[in-house]
C-alpha cells in the first residue's frame, strides 16, 4: 500500500532540491506505482479549491499528465517544479498544473473526440486540421494515406493524419498500436509521433505499441531500416534531434524506449520473418541462391545452415565454441519460425541459445 505521507515528503524533498541518492531512487519506486495519480489527483484537486485557484478548471486527467513528466524526464522535472522557489508543495503543484493546462490546452479543447489517455499521449500539439480516426470495434481498422501508405490500427487506438501530406513532410500521432506499411520516398521522411519517442522513415513496414506489462514503448522492423528516437519536445529545451537519444533498426529488430531512465534497449523482434517473400525464397533456393528450403536430406553442417538463417532473416548467430560448427544437422525445418528451427538444431546436438541484444548465441560442447 503506498505510503501517502513519505511520497509527499520525498516528492517535496524533490522539488527543493534536498533529496539524497537513496532517497531519489525510493522517490522514483513509488512513482512508478499504479496509484500515484490518484495521490497527484488529490492534491491538485485540494489546491484548485483554495482561493488562490478558485477560477481554474482542470480538466479531467490532468494529474495523468504531470505524472507522465515525472516519469518521463528528472530534467523536465526540475523545469516543471522551479527548484529555486522555496512555495510550500501544494503551491509547487498549482504552478505545474497551469504550466502543462498551457502546455497541453489545445489537445485538452480541440480533440474532444479522442479519449483522455490519446490526448494525454502526444508531447506536441496535433494540427487543427488533422483528420482523427479512432478504431472502436475489436478487430484491426486499415486506413489508405494519401500517399498510399497504410496503417493498420489496432482496437481501442487513434491515429491523427493530415488528408494531404504538405510541405515536404509526412507526418502523423498514434495512440495506441498500429502496423506501419510506409511509401517509400526519400525526399519525404515518414514521421510517427507516438508518446516520448518518434519513428522516421523513408519506406518500410513496422508495428509501434506500448508493451501492457513494462509500459515501455516497442517499435519492431519488418521490412527496411527506421530510425527511432527521443521526442526533441521531451528532452531538454536546447536538445535537437540530432542530439536526443536515438537507435536504428533493421528488420527483425525491435527497440524498447524506457520513459522512466529514458533509454533504448534493442533486442529481436517478437515475431520474425523471412526478409523475403517466400515466392522470391523458392526462386532464391532454385537459383542455389541459399543452399535449400531448411530440408537437409543429407547431414549438413551447423556453420551451413546457421548461414542460411542469418541470409534469410537477417539475424547473426554465433558461438561460444568453434566445435559447434563441426556439428550436423539431418531432417526438415522448413514449416517452423526461426527460432523454432533453432531449438530442434540445439535439441539434436545437446546445445542451446539465448538471445544476445540483436543476436543469437549458441553454447554447447559441440562436435569432434
Amino acid at each position: 500500500m503506498l505510503d501517502k505521507l513519505r511520497y509527499t515528503a520525498l516528492l517535496k524533498k524533490y522539488l527543493e532540491d534536498t533529496i539524497n541518492p537513496a532517497e531519489h531512487d525510493e522517490l522514483f519506486r513509488m512513482t512508478a506505482a499504479e496509484n500515484i495519480e490518484e495521490l497527484l489527483s488529490e492534491l491538485i484537486e485540494k489546491e484548485v479549491k483554495s482561493d488562490k485557484l478558485n477560477t481554474v478548471a482542470l480538466p479531467a486527467g490532468i494529474s495523468e499528465a504531470i505524472l507522465l513528466k515525472i516519469l518521463a524526464s528528472e530534467e523536465n522535472t526540475n523545469r516543471l517544479f522551479i527548484r529555486s522557489q522555496r512555495t510550500s508543495l501544494l503551491q509547487v503543484f498549482s504552478i505545474a498544473a497551469i504550466f502543462l493546462l498551457i502546455v497541453f490546452g489545445a489537445l485538452f479543447i480541440y480533440r474532444n473526440t479522442l479519449s483522455m489517455n490519446s490526448r494525454s499521449a502526444f508531447e506536441i500539439p496535433v494540427p487543427q486540421n488533422n483528420s482523427i480516426k479512432t478504431n472502436t470495434t475489436s478487430l484491426p481498422l486499415e486506413l489508405v494515406m494519401e500517399d498510399g501508405s497504410t496503417v493498420k490500427l489496432a482496437p481501442q487506438s487513434s491515429l491523427s493524419f493530415p488528408k494531404q501530406f504538405a510541405n515536404g513532410k509526412r507526418e502523423v500521432y498514434l495512440t495506441g498500436e498500429a502496423f506501419f506499411v510506409v511509401t517509400k520516398n526519400p525526399e519525404k521522411p515518414f514521421m510517427v509521433y507516438y508518446n516520448n519517442i518518434v519513428t522516421r522513415v523513408l519506406g518500410t513496414s513496422f508495428t509501434i505499441k506500448t508493451n501492457t506489462n513494462t509500459k515501455n514503448v516497442e517499435v519492431s522492423v519488418r521490412t527496411g531500416k527506421v530510425q527511432v528516437f527521443e521526442n526533441k519536445y521531451m528532452s531538454t529545451g536546447t536538445a535537437s534531434r540530432e542530439e536526443a537519444k536515438s537507435v536504428i533498426l533493421k528488420p527483425n529488430q525491435k527497440a524498447m524506449y524506457n520513459p522512466i531512465h529514458r533509454d533504448f534497449q534493442t533486442t529481436i523482434a517478437d515475431s520474425i520473418h523471412p526478409l523475403v517473400g517466400i515466392l522470391d525464397m523458392d526462386k532464391a533456393f532454385k537459383h542455389n541462391k541459399l543452399a535449400g528450403s531448411f530440408i537437409f536430406q543429407k547431414a549438413t553442417s551447423l556453420k551451413n545452415i546457421f548461414s542460411q538463417l542469418e541470409s534469410v532473416f537477417g539475424i547473426e548467430i554465433v558461438v561460444d565454441n568453434d566445435n559447434v560448427y563441426n556439428c550436423v544437422f539431418t531432417g526438415d525445418i522448413s514449416t517452423q519460425e526461426m527460432l523454432e528451427k533453432l531449438h530442434i538444431i540445439c535439441l539434436t546436438i545437446g546445445a542451446a541459445y539465448e538471445v544476445n541484444g540483436t543476436k543469437i548465441l549458441v553454447t554447447g560442447k559441440g562436435c569432434n
